[in-house]
């Protein structure tokens, strides 16, 4: 039976404190990974921002020499219709990414079921189980009750959206107050509970190959097209983000890292960026100059309680709804990871901005219609004009 040898081996090894802290230094830390071949096993969602680091994860941890096998939520048989399941996981992949490139990631074991039914896992052992799929205790706990005892190393990819806004100090470190309602928090006290060997990890806004959100695109489409570019006032929010090889590498580096169990990371850059800021970095690489048009969202009807209505994420289909960046300061500092995992990231957002505008118009963005009925909105009541 699957469930019965998901992860047969019990952790082994692991000396916390009381409190579930390693009582080691950060320089210890380091010194105490072990090199090691793992069996790993991601769980990954079907959609959402997070469903393309599966595959840029996959890919780290097989550099590193370990087995992986990669546990998609969703049933491929209904979902072969879709994209970007279409044909998923057989001989003729789908045209859209991330998931084609399963297909020519050498070694990569692929498996299609429900993280909720037992009945679908994948057969073990496990070593190192990454949950990146649930974002509540329903959707988590079947896994979490399977690995239990089992895996030396549970690795919750959770998200920093569950930190409590801050005007006064933006900036998050792990420790920070958290809102009690996010159900990661709530998955997060119940594999404390449960005695797991877990790791918490806490991506911020995520961009790079096949993200399903549009980040730097959003201003993009603009840009491009000689659009007016409205951004919530006072338009330097800082936020952090993020390439997800970067995202993938910090994940990667958990595996023979004992002294990371029961601890909390930031996965982000070590760098911010304000939204005015993004607009004149993507109009740089364009060689044109952003009209930026600053608004009050509450004052234009966009918006409230930090969030703006069509500012981005926007989805690709280019509809205005979408889960959109915060109009307040979102930043993480990622000075923990260096210092206890070793990690630091290779991407700079203002760096890549000239190869995501590349791909950009290499896909042929530019000649796509895009919805702007709510930058018209706010527009016109600005009496800005495009």
């Amino acid at each position: 039976m699957a469930l019965a040898q998901l992860g047969s081996r019990r952790a082994a090894g692991v000396r916390v404190s009381a409190r579930g802290h390693a009582v080691r230094g950060a320089a210890s830390r380091r010194s105490a990974v072990v090199v090691r071949a793992d069996k790993c096993l991601i769980v990954n969602t079907k959609g959402g921002g997070h469903a393309f680091i599966g595959l840029h994860l996959a890919k780290e941890l097989l550099a590193k020499g370990h087995d992986v096998t990669i546990f998609n939520d969703g049933d491929q048989a209904k979902l072969s219709a879709k994209a970007p399941f279409k044909e998923y996981g057989s001989a003729k992949l789908s045209a859209k990414a991330p998931f084609k490139e399963y297909g020519s990631v050498r070694g990569l074991k692929v498996h299609w079921g429900s993280p909720v039914d037992y009945s679908t896992y994948p057969e073990g052992p496990f070593d190192v189980v990454y949950d990146n799929n649930g974002k509540d205790l329903d959707s988590c706990k079947p896994l979490i009750d399977a690995a239990k005892g089992m895996c030396k190393h549970y690795v919750f990819v959770a998200s920093a959206g569950a930190y409590k806004a801050n005007n006064i100090e933006p900036m998050h470190f792990e420790g920070d107050e958290r809102k009690s309602s996010a159900g990661h928090v709530t998955v997060e006290k119940y594999l404390e509970a449960e005695g797991l060997p877990y790791t918490v990890f806490q991506p911020l806004y995520i961009y790079g190959p096949h993200t399903a959100k549009d980040c730097e695109q959003w201003f993009v489409d603009r840009i491009i097209r000689d659009r007016p570019v409205p951004i919530p006032t006072p338009g330097v929010q800082l936020v952090t983000l993020s390439h997800v090889a970067d995202v993938a590498s910090m994940l990667a580096a958990v595996p023979g890292n004992p002294a990371a169990i029961r601890q909390h990371y930031n996965i982000c850059s070590d760098r911010q960026i304000s939204f005015t800021g993004i607009a004149k970095a993507v109009g740089k690489a364009l060689g044109k100059e952003p009209r930026i048009v600053l608004y009050s969202p509450e004052e234009v009807g966009t918006g409230k309680s930090g969030k703006a209505e069509g500012f981005p994420f926007r989805d690709k289909s280019g509809k205005a709804e979408g889960s959109p960046f915060r109009t307040i300061h979102f930043c993480a500092s990622s000075d923990k990871a260096k210092r206890e995992l070793g990690w630091k990231p290779k991407h700079t957002f203002l760096e890549d901005v000239p190869a995501l505008v590349r791909d950009y118009t290499a896909a042929g963005r530019q000649h796509k219609d895009v919805d702007f009925s709510v930058d018209d909105k706010i527009l016109s009541a600005m009496r800005v004009y495009a």
